[in-house]
């Protein structure tokens, strides 16, 4: 048995500077090819506008689960347990609601409820929340 524990001690590091030698990452990593120096075909700067949005729409989904499906609806087109349905808000009603706790000039609310607080740490995010409800 001693001899077994001993041999793995060693197979175990082998095997993972086996890994690092050939570029893989470890457990769950994707392999990547060698780098060549070369930026990639499609950056940040230059992806399509599609793209970007995606990304936007994407982070906007995060904030949305981790901020707001306590009282709206997981799905935003549904009404929640204490709050509307708010797919389609726009950016405007968003930055007013959220940021401040009120409702842009001429706006009519859904509910006639005051239960949501004010959120101004999510300032940064008001664009990508936009782009998941839109």
């Amino acid at each position: 048995m001693h001899r077994l524990l001993q041999s793995a001690r060693v197979a175990i590091p082998g095997a993972l500077l086996g890994l690092s030698l050939l570029g893989l990452q470890g457990c769950g990593d994707s392999a990547q090819a060698p780098s060549t120096g070369k930026a990639p075909a499609t950056t940040a700067s230059n992806a399509a506008p599609a793209a970007a949005s995606d990304t936007l729409a994407s982070r906007g989904r995060s904030v949305y689960n981790a901020n707001c499906v306590a009282c709206h609806n997981p799905n935003p087109a549904e009404p929640g347990a204490i709050a509307p349905a708010i797919q389609g808000s726009s950016e405007t009603l968003l930055e007013a609601k959220v940021l401040h706790n009120t409702y842009p000039p001429g706006y009519t609310p859904k509910r006639d409820t005051n239960a949501m607080i004010a959120l101004p740490n999510l300032a940064k995010q008001i664009p990508a929340l936009a782009a998941y409800l839109k």
